[in-house]
């Protein structure tokens, strides 16, 4: 067993981040500079593509480096955006405008929440624009001056084919959340979901599909997907305990940072913004190694026919912060860094304004159980109108010495360059390109239990380490809901050899990026989604792939070669 005064610390930190979690709320509740209450919206929701070209147009500013976005942060940006269409009624054509109706109706309640509050006059088109709409249905909701909660279900269905092979998915669930006063949100989203037939990914580690702790079934998997938050917030910053999806940094088709690819961890979460050209943000998380500590391993019922060796993970954590200067409109530059640290919690790692890869050097660990620490940089220019460029580096290894010396095997970077332009030739149709490179070793560590992963998924890109994927997107809105989207990709993936010779064995062999076995694939896509009413989904896809892999047994067999896929799926509650 470990020593007890450990287990001891431990406790007493949790009761000091209590402590101030509790002293917050005091503060907060007594503040007389409240603005709204945090309640997050899903970061795979259509509004996060609205505001984006709202953005791009030149409508609104957004902090796009960092989602998820709160319910009252979009309705700040919806109304901030009608205030701007009262001057200039040309900026969006008929279908944006039906567009920023159907979202106004889904934020009712909170735009009406920050009018009511605002100290600033609203025009007369702006009052008649919001006092014509009715808010969204929902299965249950209740509101009154100080208390607000919605209720509605979940459920899908959907069926898939690829080649001979056929399949079907299915979950269900209840979405609420609430608010209390104007300081005070909660949400809660259950889901059960369920993949069966001959075409299932069960692991999906190289998919950028969602990963899941799955169990066995007939034919197939069943999973939870539970996600839920309490969020405290001031009119500068908000605190908030959680266990959500996030992502952090630009990025498409993937993020390199933090993304939504493993399945969601329970998290304190951080966010400030003093001014309009700075917002700092801030995570201590709690992720699960999937390494054995027989330290606490125990026999339940000892001595009786019910004995049972009950086991245990190493505990696993992750600091992160990314700070974000906005010195022009159009200009965003972020930076940070993040930790992945195992055993006990460690105090240090619940300072917000800190640079954690010095820390184990400087609190006398050196090599003894000591962390893993990366740094990354994310740039964002939307410049000029209609137009979006951005690059985020992550360096995971780097020594300067061996740079100078043009000695790059001990350096272990990945990057994202892309772009977007929004209204091409025509009105609604959007292009995207991006590329992404990831070099061998990125995201992993000497010690298995400090690798940048929960549940053996990346915490950053799905791609993962010694990978590159090159992607064109065609989108393209027909009607008020309906979404159509055209794309190519070709990825690439190398070997995967052990993390020795990342260290020592590095002497022995040098493996350059993509190194072999090879996997290389062509996808051509096409999908569409259409929102019918609020909520109400149907979505569906064509994909022709091309896979070779040198090592076939990474992958399920059936994925392999080419193939022709199919999938319509619908939705209440996306």
């Amino acid at each position: 067993m470990k020593p007890l005064h450990s287990q001891k610390n431990s406790f007493r930190y949790l009761q000091l981040l209590t402590g101030l979690l509790f002293f917050s709320v005091s503060v907060f509740q007594n503040s007389s500079d409240i603005y709204s209450q945090v309640v997050n919206v899903s970061v795979d929701n259509g509004i996060y593509d609205f505001l984006e070209k709202m953005n791009l147009k030149g409508l609104i500013r957004l902090d796009d480096e960092v989602k998820p976005f709160s319910r009252n942060y979009i309705a700040g940006k919806i109304i901030e955006a009608v205030n701007l269409i009262a001057e200039k009624e040309s900026v969006l054509n008929s279908l944006e405008i039906e567009e920023l109706k159907f979202y106004s109706r889904e934020y009712k309640f909170e735009i009406d929440f920050l009018l009511s509050s605002s100290l600033s006059i609203q025009s007369s088109y702006v009052m008649n624009f919001f006092s014509d709409l009715n808010e969204r249905w929902y299965l249950l909701g209740y509101s009154d001056s100080l208390f607000n909660i919605k209720f509605s279900p979940i459920a899908s269905y959907g069926i898939s084919a690829a080649n001979k092979l056929s399949g079907h998915s299915r979950s269900i669930g209840i979405s609420t959340y609430g608010s209390y006063s104007d300081w005070f949100g909660f949400s809660f989203d259950l889901r059960d979901k369920g993949e069966f037939g001959d075409n299932v990914d069960k692991k999906k580690y190289f998919s950028p599909l969602r990963g899941a702790w799955t169990k066995g079934a007939p034919n197939g998997i069943e999973y939870s997907d539970v996600k839920g938050s309490i969020n405290f917030n001031w009119k500068w910053g908000s605190i908030s305990l959680i266990k959500d999806y996030m992502q952090w940094g630009h990025g498409k088709f993937g993020q390199l940072i933090l993304s939504d690819k493993s399945p969601s961890y329970p998290h304190i979460r951080l966010q400030l913004k003093p001014v309009e050209w700075l917002r700092f943000s801030y995570i201590h998380g709690w992720l699960s190694s999937q390494i054995y500590d027989s330290a606490y391993f125990y026999n339940s019922y000892p001595g009786s026919i019910s004995q049972t060796l009950i086991k245990s993970y190493i505990p696993k954590y992750i600091a992160a912060n990314i700070v974000t200067l906005s010195p022009l409109q159009w200009l965003d530059v972020s930076a940070g860094n993040a930790v992945i640290y195992g055993g006990e919690l460690r105090p240090e790692f619940f300072l917000p304004f800190m640079f954690y890869k010095f820390l184990d050097h400087n609190s006398g660990r050196g090599d003894v159980n000591d962390a893993n620490g990366v740094m990354y940089f994310d740039i964002a220019v939307k410049y000029p109108v209609n137009f979006k460029w951005y690059s985020t580096l992550l360096i995971d290894v780097t020594e300067i010495r061996n740079i100078l010396d043009n000695d790059f095997r001990n350096t272990w970077i990945g990057f994202t360059l892309g772009g977007k332009s929004i209204d091409l030739i025509i009105d609604n149709l959007d292009l995207s390109i991006e590329y992404t490179r990831i070099n061998p070793w990125v995201y992993e560590h000497k010690n298995e239990v400090t690798n940048y992963k929960h549940l053996k998924y990346p915490l950053g890109h799905w791609l993962g380490q010694n990978a590159d994927q090159f992607r064109i997107q065609f989108d393209f809105q027909l009607l008020r809901g309906l979404k159509f989207k055209l794309y190519n990709e070709y990825i690439r993936k190398g070997g995967l050899e052990e993390i020795y010779y990342a260290y020592s064995g590095m002497k022995i062999i040098d493996l350059p990026f993509l190194y072999p076995p090879l996997r290389t694939e062509n996808r051509l896509g096409f999908e569409f989604i259409y929102e019918y009413l609020h909520d109400l989904i149907l979505k569906g896809s064509y994909v022709y792939s091309d896979i070779n892999d040198q090592e076939a047994a990474r992958e399920p067999v059936f994925m392999i070669g080419s193939k022709n896929s199919y999938s319509i799926t619908l939705f209440y509650g996306l």
